[in-house]
């Protein structure tokens, strides 16, 4: 029986090690709505000097999608790429009566790498650099549209998952995916 168990055992860690490729999703507060919480409180301030308040703050939070290939045979380092979606959006008011509204969205790309401290069949412990480029699309009433493109990155010092091929995983870090973000990988 003992046997038994160690052939199994080591069956699993085979298959898990021949995992080489894995897709995430996940959510966290990005550093575009931080930007924004921060500029339009200073934004705010000198509004209302002119009679201008910004208020009913709608924000999506950092959603993303991204893939990671596992280079060697130990599964280490993976590189992949990042794709990060948020908005912001506020309603302007002049003498407190609604005059129009503000939204910015924020699509990014990042190319980014990955290092595990530790990566077991069912826990991992992992860093992640990515860095690329972030479209954001401006909407104002009574204003024009604006595009800009910008340089975005993300750091993320500390991140866990746990499970099999599916995982849960939550990472600590800043960046456009957020300064904490959650969510699912599926392991391939």
């Amino acid at each position: 029986m003992v046997v038994a168990a160690m052939m199994a055992t080591m069956t699993v860690q085979a298959q898990n090690e021949d995992l080489k490729n894995e897709i995430g999703v996940s959510y966290g507060a990005g550093l575009s709505l931080i930007g924004d919480g921060i500029g339009n409180g200073i934004g705010r301030a000198f509004g209302q000097l002119g009679g201008y308040k910004y208020t009913n703050d709608k924000q999506f939070g950092s959603l993303s999608v991204e893939y990671f290939r596992h280079l060697n045979s130990n599964n280490r380092v993976a590189i992949g790429g990042i794709f990060a979606y948020s908005r912001y959006g506020e309603d302007e008011l002049k003498d407190n009566v609604k005059v129009g509204d503000r939204t910015r969205n924020y699509f990014t790309l990042m190319p980014a790498v990955k290092y595990y401290w530790v990566n077991k069949n069912h826990f991992g412990l992992y860093s992640k650099v990515a860095a690329g480029a972030t479209l954001m699309s401006y909407k104002a009433t009574g204003q024009e549209n604006d595009s800009k493109v910008y340089f975005m990155c993300q750091v993320s010092g500390i991140g866990v998952e746990f499970g099999g091929k599916l995982r849960g995983f939550v990472e600590a870090g800043v960046g456009e995916q957020g300064i904490v973000l959650a969510g699912l990988k599926y392991k391939f």
